[in-house]
């Protein structure tokens, strides 16, 4: 029988290690052969999603990871986050909505939908072409 309070923990903490910047327990978090789907991405390996978030969120200056809600049923926990990253040249606020499927204690499989084109604003390069 699956533990759905445990389940939602490991979601918890995978949150925390996102705003703690710890890579560390965001690869502890996942199984060896967890893959994701990124809204406006597509699939991603474990390797190639680390290094996104290693590479994107994590050299924010700060990093706030609110849960507004959290769901769970079997292996499945859904969680609503307000995120807002503060960068040295812009501060990207978005709602994520994210599906993790945790199994042993571990991720195993996530996706993450979120609005695309906040992204995209925040993340866009300037208009004299310059990366923000």
């Amino acid at each position: 029988m699956t533990d759905i309070h445990a389940n939602k923990t490991v979601a918890r903490r995978y949150m925390q290690a996102v705003v703690d910047g710890d890579i560390a327990t965001i690869e502890a978090l996942q199984h060896p052969d967890c893959t994701w789907w990124i809204l406006g991405f597509g699939d991603m390996t474990r390797a190639a999603f680390i290094d996104s978030v290693r590479d994107g969120l994590l050299t924010a200056n700060k990093r706030v990871a609110d849960i507004i809600g959290i769901t769970a049923e079997g292996d499945r926990v859904a969680v609503e986050v307000r995120g807002e990253m503060t960068f040295p040249d812009t501060v990207y606020r978005n709602e994520y909505h994210n599906v993790l499927i945790v199994r042993d204690g571990l991720i195993v499989s996530g996706k993450e939908y979120m609005d695309t084109r906040a992204a995209a604003a925040a993340f866009a390069p300037a208009a004299d072409g310059a990366a923000r």
